[in-house]
């Protein structure tokens, strides 16, 4: 009888315990967006680059790709390259989740 009482006290604390800490484990809810302009200013070591005026941050998650999907290195960003960016709001900044490195349309 000890022992279920026991077991049964256990669970419920640790039911307790989850309801309490699971919601942060999760995080801040983070919306996902997009953002498309000129990339105006890029760091040095690649943490952020700037465009239109927002700091967008890069991770090592960060995909860089082309139109076709071709994944493409770091080193390919440069100052007044059109990109659309994806990504998520986040309590530091604007998180780029992928940058898709476009070709600007021309006018007939």
């Amino acid at each position: 009888m000890k022992l279920e009482k026991a077991c049964f006290i256990k669970s419920i604390m640790f039911m307790f315990i989850l309801l309490i800490f699971l919601p942060g484990i999760h995080g801040i809810k983070q919306e996902a967006t997009s953002q498309s302009g000129t990339i105006e200013k890029i760091d040095r070591d690649f943490k952020f680059i700037t465009v239109n005026g927002a700091k967008i941050l890069l991770s090592g998650n960060t995909k860089i790709m082309d139109e076709q999907g071709n994944i493409l290195k770091t080193d390919i960003l440069k100052i007044k390259l059109s990109v659309v960016i994806e990504g998520a709001r986040s309590p530091e900044g604007f998180l780029a989740q992928k940058i898709i490195i476009t070709t600007p349309k021309t006018k007939p």
